[in-house]
């Protein structure tokens, strides 16, 4: 059972529009982005979240901030632009298919970094557990470069996390794209890639090694999801594996950053969030964050969109 705790979770990363076709293939507009759905899966677990982005003051925008305030998520850290909105068209998954984007970035309010006020740093200690860095919008430009700055001012006081969510059309060329993702793992406690990044990034024969070099560069726990197969966790010299719920899968839009969520809002419950992580990482205890992930995760595929749940929802 996981409970809101009394630090909160810093999230990182873009809020936009998903262009979404309903159950009857007319479209949609959807808040999303990867930031945006982590924030709003931990808010929804209870979790006191601050979103720390850059959100547009256009129309869409305003209406990203609407769903955000009224979904509990703070917003004092998100800055406002004067740029348009960022979209992105979703072609959505199934069991058998992978969703496909369509980003539409260019010009947009990701051009912008997000404010992060010099004073912050007065109040980690008391006011925040943990940081979470995720997607391009935590990778590239300068609200990339603001987030890696940011878990790098954090690791004194709090933990951290990474999430690449790959999305190829966003980023520079492979070799760049590896020095990127590696910057920020280098600061990151904990590391999360699904087995669609893992693809994206190296052939099959070539992952395992990934995984390896991402390991030694410091993170205390590697977690890969790979869909219904389940997921896996590397932690020291250890593996386990946990598997994924049976569900009928409606839609795989947001599942990953769903599953993130929960991981993360179960090891607050459980106060294991906090400077460099709090004590040992035992394997029933990793295996029980990644349960709480996956159920969370495969909640959120029965629906269209990302809509995680709320924690009644998960209650045993």
């Amino acid at each position: 059972m996981t409970g809101r705790s009394t630090r909160a979770i810093v999230v990182l990363g873009e809020a936009l529009v998903d262009i979404v076709p309903d159950t009857q293939g007319r479209a949609q507009a959807l808040p999303g982005g990867s930031g945006l759905n982590t924030a709003l899966g931990l808010a929804r677990l209870g979790h006191d979240v601050r979103f720390c982005g850059t959100l547009s003051s256009d129309v869409d925008g305003a209406q990203i901030s609407a769903f955000m305030r009224a979904e509990r998520i703070d917003l004092a850290l998100a800055r406002l632009s004067a740029r348009p909105c960022p979209m992105v068209f979703v072609t959505p998954g199934n069991g058998d298919a992978l969703p496909a984007y369509d980003l539409r970035l260019a010009g947009s309010a990701l051009d912008d970094a997000p404010h992060i006020p010099e004073t912050w740093r007065d109040h980690w200690r008391t006011d925040f557990a943990h940081v979470h860095a995720t997607s391009f919008a935590a990778t590239i430009g300068a609200p990339g470069a603001a987030a890696l700055d940011l878990m790098a001012r954090a690791r004194p006081f709090a933990s951290t996390s990474f999430d690449p969510n790959i999305r190829l059309a966003a980023l520079p060329d492979l070799a760049h794209t590896h020095a990127l993702i590696a910057a920020r793992i280098a600061q990151a406690n904990i590391v999360k890639a699904s087995a669609e990044d893992l693809d994206a990034l190296a052939p099959l024969s070539e992952q395992g090694a990934l995984l390896r070099a991402w390991q030694a560069l410091g993170p205390r726990l590697v977690v890969v999801t790979r869909g219904g197969l389940g997921a896996t966790a590397f932690f020291g010299d250890q593996m386990i594996e946990v598997p994924s719920p049976a569900v009928i899968v409606r839609d795989t839009v947001g599942a990953g950053d769903t599953f993130m969520a929960g991981l993360l809002a179960q090891m607050a419950s459980e106060t294991r969030l906090g400077h460099n992580l709090q004590g040992d990482l035992r394997p029933e205890d990793v295996a029980r964050w990644l349960a709480f992930g996956a159920r969370a995760a495969a909640f959120c595929c029965m629906k269209t969109g990302c809509d995680p749940p709320h924690l009644d929802a998960l209650a045993l």
